[in-house]
């Protein structure tokens, strides 16, 4: 006898599951601690009298990217699909997806009447939740840190010129720019059933394909680089610049500087949205036809 489950049970039994595992919980713990180190990094290398030969202008430019509010909003960029956000989304969304057909959660859910496009769904529709957990996690971490400095360095934080409504849109719009990343670890997950596979592939993606594509690409004449706008970090990049004028000075992520003009931010964030919807069909499309037996 099979028991029906609505779409919002899934969600919340998926949810459960996600907090329930270390995964989520280590990374967040992992990314907040690179967002600290690599902020403090920097904010040391500004504190040595000899900086290369540095202006002072671009000294203090550096500085004042450090201070809120241009480094609370600065550290949303750390957590963007070009940078390291495309790592942890791809480690988090190939184990979540992958692992359950080693534990045989798969088998047992659709055994008991649970559709596989509600199921999908809802695996998925957690992911993205997790997503907005990792940005928070930047945001709170990189907003700790230059709090702490911009305190050091003048005395007082400036409440009053926090952009919060602008902070709070930077965090959905930081989310939307994992989202591609999200689906397309998930489609290879389905794929290969294998979680060393999907970590693998996505990480790998994240990590080397966009980068050496867009190098290649840059090789050709400009007409053949622009091309390297349409890929998700560059993609990525032109949503960014949105959320935070300093997310360039702020990069430490994997993509490459590609001189090709970005597209505008409402073009990009909408075929952002058609990248991960793609990785979603081909994922239904792979699972609706999985012999998977209980």
């Amino acid at each position: 006898m099979t028991t029906p489950f609505s779409l919002l049970s899934l969600l919340r039994i998926e949810a459960r599951k996600l907090t329930g595992r270390a995964l989520l919980w280590v990374e967040m713990g992992i990314l907040a601690l690179l967002v600290v180190a690599l902020h403090a990094a920097l904010m040391v290398a500004l504190a040595q009298p000899d900086l290369q030969g540095l202006p002072p202008e671009a000294v203090e430019a550096l500085r004042a990217s450090l201070r809120w509010p241009d480094g609370l909003l600065a550290s949303l960029s750390f957590a963007n699909g070009g940078e390291l956000g495309g790592l942890f989304v791809a480690v988090l969304a190939g184990a979540l997806v992958a692992q359950e057909y080693t534990r045989r959660t798969v088998h047992f859910w659709l055994s008991r009447g649970v559709g596989r496009g509600a199921y999908l769904l809802a695996k998925f529709g957690v992911i993205a939740a997790a997503l907005v957990l990792l940005v928070l996690t930047t945001l709170v971490a990189g907003g700790a840190i230059t709090g702490g400095y911009t305190l050091h360095t003048s005395g007082h934080l400036p409440w009053g010129t926090v952009p919060w409504g602008r902070v709070v849109a930077g965090v959905f719009k930081t989310a939307l720019t994992l989202l591609p990343y999200a689906a397309f670890t998930t489609a290879i997950a389905v794929l290969s059933r294998s979680t060393m596979v999907a970590i693998s592939v996505g990480v790998g993606y994240s990590l080397l394909v966009e980068n050496l594509a867009a190098e290649m690409l840059m090789l050709f004449s400009p007409a053949v680089a622009r091309v390297a706008r349409y890929l998700p970090a560059m993609l990525a990049k032109s949503v960014m610049q949105t959320v935070s004028s300093q997310g360039a000075s702020m990069s430490v992520g994997t993509q490459t500087g590609a001189s090709a003009a970005l597209l505008e931010p409402a073009t990009a964030g909408a075929l952002l949205v058609l990248y991960t919807l793609i990785g979603l069909a081909v994922a239904w499309w792979a699972f609706r036809g999985q012999d998977i037996r209980a």
